[in-house]
């Protein structure tokens, strides 16, 4: 089946995690990736680990893409990566601002060989403003952003989340700013300039929350087990059971009979008829329902929201995940053949088109695979392709 992206090429600057997960998300989309690395490689090839590659974090960043090897720094590098850049569609980095300029590779140098170029940035606290030009990883991101200093419970540290969603949504909102900018230039011919934030998308992704704060001129407090603004005033959060643990939202006055039927805590329906009552008590409450959970195992209180259609789910591990048949139907984890490992089950896309499971276009590429390929594609003959490695320029 075609895919939405298929025709689109990318030429990918980008490295660790921002920049290279939302080119992953346009490959799963069908676009042709360019990932442009040093001659060692992009550090994400060794992720946190002295291992040699590949490793987990490489293969979730950079499956479906190219390598070209070039040393951009160099005057015919920067030459080649400008020539490169005259046949793609988008150019994406997630350098901090002004690096690509001092680079000679600016929007305004890959406009000048390309009008019609997509150029994207990601950054980690936007290209305008005093802090523009500041390093900054996940961490960063969920600091500046707010969501640490309402994770966790009230007497504990600031706690960033057990995976690195700065990264990721800003590589989401990235990936959503690119599409939008190829739908303007199928529109009207014109390029766009994106820039994609760290901060930002943590500002993006609590704007209900951040907004009640403004709006109100009061913090909504931590979230401990549930969420800040929702569990003080009905059942929202998770729960321990007999082997583990579940989570219960989302129950407005129907279904907290039926939870209510469900636990055998009838009584508690009938004290508490509506959600007014329930938010006054719910302090009283939640310490019922919670012992009532730990007397049965996590799958008998599931087949119980089936049947009371109670809006919950287990707390399911990484390794309940890999192992989901829901996960496996959908291609939430795909499997994904690598030359080196055989067959792996990896995180998928959770985009679908036409109702068929979104698989990579591939595993992560070795470190130059498509060198010679597209030196090739641009009129470079082999002499030339010798000469070049000898000066150590690819």
């Amino acid at each position: 089946m075609a895919r939405p992206l298929d025709g689109i090429r990318v030429l990918d600057f980008t490295w660790a995690q921002q920049g290279p997960f939302a080119t992953v998300l346009l490959s799963d989309m069908g676009a042709e990736i360019i990932k442009i690395e040093n001659r060692e490689g992009e550090r994400g090839r060794w992720g946190n680990s002295t291992i040699p590659p590949p490793v987990p974090y490489f293969v979730a960043h950079d499956r479906g893409k190219r390598s070209v090897t070039l040393d951009i720094r160099k005057p015919e590098g920067r030459a080649i990566a400008l020539r490169l850049a005259e046949r793609v569609d988008v150019v994406v980095s997630n350098m901090r601002p002004g690096v690509m300029a001092k680079l000679g590779l600016s929007y305004e140098a890959v406009r000048a060989v390309n009008p019609g170029v997509v150029y994207a940035c990601a950054s980690a606290f936007g290209p305008l403003g005093k802090q523009a030009t500041r390093p900054g990883l996940d961490i960063v991101g969920q600091a500046m952003g707010g969501i640490m200093a309402v994770t966790g419970p009230e007497e504990a540290p600031p706690m960033p989340a057990g995976a690195a969603i700065g990264d990721q949504v800003g590589a989401i909102f990235l990936c959503t700013g690119i599409l939008a900018a190829l739908v303007k230039r199928e529109r009207t011919g014109e390029g766009e300039q994106v820039d994609v934030s760290l901060y930002g998308s943590q500002v993006a992704l609590q704007a209900w929350e951040l907004d009640t704060s403004s709006m109100l001129g009061q913090p909504s407090g931590r979230a401990g087990q549930g969420h800040p603004l929702i569990s003080p005033r009905g059942v929202w959060g998770s729960f321990q059971t007999a082997d583990g643990w579940l989570v219960v939202g989302g129950v407005n006055t129907a279904r907290f009979a039926g939870l209510c039927k469900l636990l055998g805590l009838e009584q508690l329906s009938a004290a508490y008829p509506n959600d007014a009552s329930r938010a006054a008590n719910i302090a009283a409450i939640l310490p019922e329902l919670a012992a009532r959970f730990r007397e049965e195992p996590t799958a008998h209180w599931i087949d119980g929201f089936v049947r009371y259609d109670i809006i919950g789910a287990p707390v399911q591990t990484y390794a309940d995940i890999v192992n989901d048949p829901q996960a496996l139907e959908n291609g939430y984890i795909t499997e994904l053949p690598h030359p080196a490992h055989g067959t792996i089950r990896v995180a998928g896309s959770p985009i679908q088109f036409g109702r068929q499971p979104t698989t990579p276009q591939g595993p992560p590429p070795e470190l130059g695979d498509h060198t010679e390929h597209y030196l090739l594609e641009l009129g470079c003959s082999w002499e030339e392709i010798a000469r070049l490695r000898e000066a150590e320029v690819i």
